[in-house]
């Protein structure tokens, strides 16, 4: 049945392993039908990329640069760094316990890419630590973008959760409607599907009218 997919076990989800089962169960999130149900409460706004003279230190910034060198100490605790610049600075992307292939592949020398994160300054240089994405040119548009914000827990990123997230919206399955179709056109109702990706896309999902349709929904999954 189409519905099957719904109530589905988070674990069938790509990506979800034991321990990020484990945490998401201590937000009540066990079955597909739970991340349908967990809405976003507003978003992180990265849509535009800023000049490294137009940083503010304290707020998430997205940024395209130039990778000019790794740096990869070795002496124990003390962090790799990775120097970038734009036409305007230079900044530090600096990472605590990564390994230093992983960071080598996404941050190959003299490649332009974007990055994405907190900006913080530490020995009068900008930096951004362990960013929120890191991604190439051609990939720009899945970053610099209103990306709504969930409510978390300890174990659990933005990044991770919007994958699993996108992942079940965009696999929803197309279910017959239980309201009858007059009384969906006659309120200006969203059908299920389009609801569902409305609340989860929307800045002001909760005031939009898809909600007293989506409170039926939560009722119908009772």
């Amino acid at each position: 049945m189409k519905k099957d997919y719904i109530f589905k076990s988070i674990n069938n989800l790509k990506g979800v392993g034991p321990q990020l089962s484990k945490y998401l169960k201590k937000k009540r999130i066990e079955k597909v039908k739970d991340i349908i149900l967990n809405l976003p409460y507003g978003e992180t706004d990265r849509s535009k990329l800023s000049k490294l003279n137009e940083l503010e230190i304290g707020k998430i910034h997205s940024i395209k640069v130039k990778v000019k060198k790794l740096n990869f100490p070795r002496i124990r605790n003390l962090p790799n760094r990775i120097i970038c610049q734009d036409e305007t600075g230079k900044i530090d992307i600096v990472y605590f316990n990564s390994r230093e292939g992983y960071l080598r592949k996404l941050f190959p020398q003299n490649e332009w890419i974007i990055v994405s994160g907190k900006v913080s300054y530490f020995n009068k240089k900008y930096q951004i630590t362990n960013p929120d994405y890191v991604t190439t040119l051609d990939k720009q548009n899945y970053v610099v973008k209103n990306i709504p914000k969930y409510n978390l827990t300890k174990g659990i990123n933005e990044k991770k959760y919007r994958s699993i997230s996108e992942q079940v919206i965009n696999n929803l399955p197309k279910i017959d409607e239980w309201l009858d179709e007059e009384f969906i056109v006659k309120n200006k109702f969203l059908n299920w599907n389009d609801a569902i990706k409305r609340l989860h896309v929307s800045s002001d999902a909760k005031e939009n009218q898809t909600k007293s349709f989506f409170d039926r929904m939560k009722n119908h999954f009772a």
